[in-house]
């Protein structure tokens, strides 16, 4: 069993990178041209003039909040630091440069930054629902494995506020958060979609509840394609991640599923990615896309250390 969650939780941390770094010379295109030139491996330039295996700001917020997992444990104005040094310093950026970021993260970094409360700087109206925080809240999911629903409700809500405080992107976080403990447990796609559904619906508000509805009853993962979006709103990337992961049954063509629907390509391969990777296991991503990632060495050794301590807090924190 250790064997097989240390597989898990590797495949979920690389799957994240190789999803956004798939997506990330596409970034923007439309679904019409993806059709016509679909994405089948890695590929360089494009939307970013980035060479291939760069990942984005999805990755490096990823990254950033495994690394402070490690060293701080839970510690929200830690992690939001961390995001500013990624920002203001380039750490964990693929190639020393920081070259995308969304509106609503520069936004509430640069609050955080003024007034320096990590409770209050990310915006919290309706239309503050990007999926900023849904992008950069797989570390967070794993770390939570085995907690209680309220506990998990809680904490993924916390997290995602750092950036994004209303309580669609904080159910949003918290469900992607009981599908991995779900998944972790032993679950399949279906069953772990039913699962997390059954455990959040209480917690979800009822002006929530028809919003949130084919996610909360399941029904989106027999949508036909053209019903899928993926845009930049948290409710369409997640629910595009998991019709991919419904509809495919290995890693590689979940994420060429999820980057092929075009738009916010990256984002939608880095959580349908780490997702998947988490499902399939670090063995199932085809080798030669780990081998092409930026700072290929860092990134293994961070998602290493990241495992053991993973590992190690459940251990410590599990009834």
């Amino acid at each position: 069993m250790s064997d097989d969650l240390r597989n898990r939780l590797m495949g979920g941390i690389i799957g994240t990178l190789v999803g956004d770094a798939l997506g990330v010379p596409v970034e923007f295109t439309g679904r019409s041209m993806r059709d016509q030139d679909p994405v089948t491996g890695m590929r360089g330039y494009g939307t970013w003039n980035q060479p291939a295996g760069t990942w984005s700001d999805d990755s490096s917020m990823t990254l950033a909040t495994a690394d402070t997992l490690i060293q701080r444990s839970w510690d929200l104005p830690a992690m939001i630091t961390g995001f500013l040094s990624w920002l203001d310093h380039n750490q964990w950026t693929p190639h020393g440069a920081v070259f995308d970021i969304g509106n609503a993260t520069r936004n509430a970094l640069m609050l955080y930054r003024i007034g320096g409360d990590h409770t209050t700087c990310g915006q919290s109206s309706e239309y503050d629902n990007g999926n900023g925080s849904l992008m950069r809240c797989l570390p967070v999911s794993c770390w939570l494995f085995g907690q209680a629903t309220e506990d998990i409700t809680r904490l993924t809500g916390e997290a995602s506020s750092l950036t994004h405080g209303h309580v669609r992107s904080r159910l949003c976080c918290t469900w992607h958060a009981l599908w991995c403990d779900a998944v972790l447990s032993g679950r399949l796609t279906r069953v772990a979609a039913r699962q997390a559904s059954d455990r959040l619906r209480q917690h979800v508000p009822d002006l929530e509840r028809k919003i949130l509805g084919r996610l909360l009853d399941g029904s989106v993962m027999d949508v036909p394609r053209a019903s899928i979006q993926s845009d930049g709103y948290v409710l369409s990337t997640l629910e595009a991640s998991l019709w991919c992961l419904a509809n495919h049954d290995n890693f590689r063509s979940t994420v060429l599923a999820a980057v092929n629907l075009g738009g916010d390509a990256d984002t939608t391969g880095a959580v349908a990615g780490g997702m998947a990777g988490l499902l399939y296991g670090f063995n199932a991503i085809p080798a030669e896309w780990i081998s092409a990632l930026a700072r290929q060495r860092d990134v293994l050794d961070l998602a290493e250390r990241f495992t053991t301590a993973c590992i190690d807090h459940w251990q410590h924190t599990t009834p």
